[in-house]
C-alpha cells in the first residue's frame, strides 16, 4: 500500500511512491484550479484575480515543491535537489517546456528504492 493520495502534502519527512506522487499532484491541480476559478468567478477586478491567484498559489505551489522533494526522496536523492524547480520555471520559451517534460518524466518514471533508504521505509511497506 502507498501512501494515500490526501495525506502529508506537506510534510519534509517521507517518501512518495509514483502511483501516490502522480495522483496527488493531479489532486492538487485540480483543487487548485477548481478553488481559483470559484474565486475568479466572483472577483470583480483584475487586482482580485491576482489576490486570488496568491491566496491559492502560494499553497500550491509550496505544496507542489514538497511533493516533488518526497518522490525524489523515495528513489534516494535528496529533497533539497526540489530547488532546482526555480531556475526552470525563471527560464523562457520552449527551454522551460522541454525542461519540465524532462523533470516530470523522470520523477514519474525511476521506480522506488526498493526496501528502506537513508530517508525513511519504503512507502509501499507502510
Amino acid at each position: 500500500m502507498s501512501v494515500p493520495v490526501f495525506d502529508e502534502w506537506f510534510s519534509f519527512s517521507i517518501r512518495r511512491n509514483r502511483k501516490s506522487f502522480i495522483l496527488s499532484y493531479i489532486a492538487l491541480t485540480i483543487t487548485f484550479c477548481a478553488f481559483y476559478f470559484i474565486w475568479i468567478w466572483f472577483a470583480q477586478t483584475p487586482g482580485g484575480r491576482d489576490v486570488g491567484f496568491f491566496v491559492f498559489g502560494t499553497p500550491a505551489i509550496l505544496c507542489s515543491y514538497l511533493l516533488t522533494s518526497q518522490r525524489l526522496r523515495d528513489f534516494g536523492v535528496s529533497g533539497w535537489f526540489t530547488l532546482l524547480w526555480i531556475p526552470i520555471n525563471l527560464t523562457e520559451g520552449d527551454i522551460r517546456l522541454v525542461l519540465t517534460l524532462v523533470t516530470t518524466l523522470v520523477l514519474c518514471g525511476i521506480p522506488s528504492t526498493p526496501g528502506p533508504n537513508r530517508y525513511g521505509p519504503s512507502p509501499l511497506e507502510i
